[in-house]
């Protein structure tokens, strides 16, 4: 997997929805074929740690959204042909918030959320 070219509106925008119309993402749909890993109570929320697995084929882009946070868009990865479309990461989570995974396969978009509760929130005010 590589890094998406980092896109300075998305990561700067203030919710979700701010987060669809700079990337120019329509409505993704409910999937089971994606699976979230992550605590349902965190002690920091500085590193919460996440596994996302997307049973899908041809997985060309995986998205992580903190909605609670003040920026929610946490990672945007793009995926080479040959990619696993797996990742493991630690994010940071301001506040108890709903996890949002988008995948984008065969130029489609689907969704799965986790909620997380966060007890020491993991970033400055602001």
């Amino acid at each position: 997997a590589r890094a998406g070219e980092r896109d300075v509106h998305a990561f700067s925008a203030g919710s979700p929805e701010s987060v669809y119309a700079a990337l120019g993402l329509s409505a993704p749909v409910e999937s089971a074929a994606i699976v979230i890993q992550a605590p349902d109570v965190a002690e920091n929320g500085a590193q919460v740690p996440l596994e996302v697995t997307v049973n899908l084929p041809r997985v060309q882009r995986i998205l992580l959204i903190g909605e609670g946070n003040r920026f929610p868009l946490l990672a945007d990865i793009r995926l080479g042909e040959r990619s696993k479309p797996w990742l493991e990461a630690k994010v940071k989570l301001a506040e108890s918030s709903r996890i949002r995974v988008i995948a984008e396969a065969d130029g489609r978009l689907y969704t799965a959320t986790r909620d997380v509760r966060v007890i020491v929130g993991g970033c400055l005010p602001g």
